[in-house]
């Protein structure tokens, strides 16, 4: 399951398509990785299979949205690709996963598994003024294999900023020098609609040279795919927007402490549907461990997100047992988890399920 092995680390300095170019050539084999498992992923789609055509077309529609402010990362896919030795389409189809996979879903479409449990817990619910946030990701566990830590120097303005990212993808779920956190759950909608692709307004969001600024831009419209982004802020501030393509709504923490999975639970987008899969649970269990303490610690936090409860779907995810050799590569599992304590400005990082990895520190 590939738990213990080395994650590439690379530094994104300089020009946009320089950027990209050093992402495709210092981890082609990462970029091919992530390629192999979305065109898989694309084609399971339940009443809807997406060839890999169908993805580059889709690129192809979204293209003219990366423009002005967002230019510079259609630069950046350039070179991604250029040094991956692909398409600026195949890698644009990449950053548009959240697009096809889990918007437009048609009557009785399941969302595809796995995703995200993610928290914060600020003042009053932590340890010596602490302010903690971070999440597991469950997907694919093919895609440990694509997994790469990015940096951002501070350059023009912007502050530095550290990414766990799918290679090839230009953004995602991160901490900003800036003294902010970003987190990601994917949502799934029948709704569907135009604008910059998620992964792209998540860089965007981390490149804001403030926390009120990351704020504007999460929910700054429009939005073409479900999510929940939550920003957690080295003040204590924590909102956390619930999108879709027809608006945004606000989540705040309640006694300090914010939990989301994968489906909607403000009253402007829950339905009566349960939801399916393991996200109820996940979320309960979350939240059973979180709400009602005082003094929790980042050392809480890695505990929590390797919990087990008896058993049952919790939030460290392993592939069900008694799946098949050959379905493994698509079955969900906990692939990395992060923690970032914003007040201490430190960040934690474990590859692979947290009940089995090691932790370690991110010089940041």
């Amino acid at each position: 399951m590939e738990n213990d092995r080395k994650v590439p680390e690379i530094v994104l300095a300089g020009a946009p398509y320089d950027r990209g170019l050093a992402h495709g050539s210092a981890c082609r084999a990462q970029v091919m990785r992530s390629l192999d498992t979305y065109r898989a992923r694309f084609a399971r789609k339940w009443r809807n299979p997406f060839s890999w055509e169908d993805a580059r077309a889709a690129a192809r529609a979204f293209a003219p949205a990366l423009a002005g402010e967002f230019a510079p990362y259609a630069e950046e896919m350039r070179g991604i690709a250029a040094g991956a030795g692909i398409g600026f389409e195949d890698v644009l189809a990449l950053n548009l996963r959240s697009e096809i996979l889990y918007s437009g879903l048609e009557p009785g479409e399941p969302a595809p598994e796995g995703e995200c449990t993610a928290f914060a817990a600020v003042p009053p619910a932590t340890a010596g003024g602490a302010v903690l946030a971070g999440q597991t990701w469950d997907y694919s566990s093919a895609q440990r294999g694509a997994t790469i830590l990015a940096r951002l120097p501070a350059e023009g303005g912007r502050p530095a900023v550290w990414m766990p990212l799918e290679a090839g993808m230009v953004g995602g779920k991160g901490v900003s020098a800036a003294g902010f956190c970003l987190t990601l759950n994917a949502l799934s909608s029948p709704r569907k609609g135009g604008g910059v692709p998620l992964h792209v307004r998540m860089r965007h969001v981390l490149e804001a040279p403030t926390a009120d600024e990351a704020f504007r831009r999460v929910a700054a419209p429009p939005v073409p795919a479900p999510a929940c982004l939550a920003v957690t802020a080295r003040d204590g501030r924590c909102i956390a927007f619930e999108l879709d393509p027809d608006g945004a709504a606000e989540l705040r923490p309640e006694g300090g402490v914010f939990v989301h999975t994968n489906h909607f639970v403000s009253p402007r987008y829950r339905s009566g549907d349960p939801p399916g899969g393991s996200t109820a649970a996940r979320y309960d269990r979350l939240s059973a461990l979180l709400r009602g303490r005082a003094g929790l610690t980042m050392a809480d936090a890695e505990r929590f997100l390797a919990d087990h409860e008896d058993g049952r779907p919790s939030i460290c995810v392993h592939p069900a047992p008694g799946t098949p050799p050959e379905d493994l590569p698509l079955a969900s599992a906990t692939n990395y988890a992060f923690v970032a304590d914003l007040a201490a400005g430190r960040v934690r990082f474990v590859m692979g399920n947290p009940c089995q990895g090691v932790w370690r520190d991110i010089a940041f």
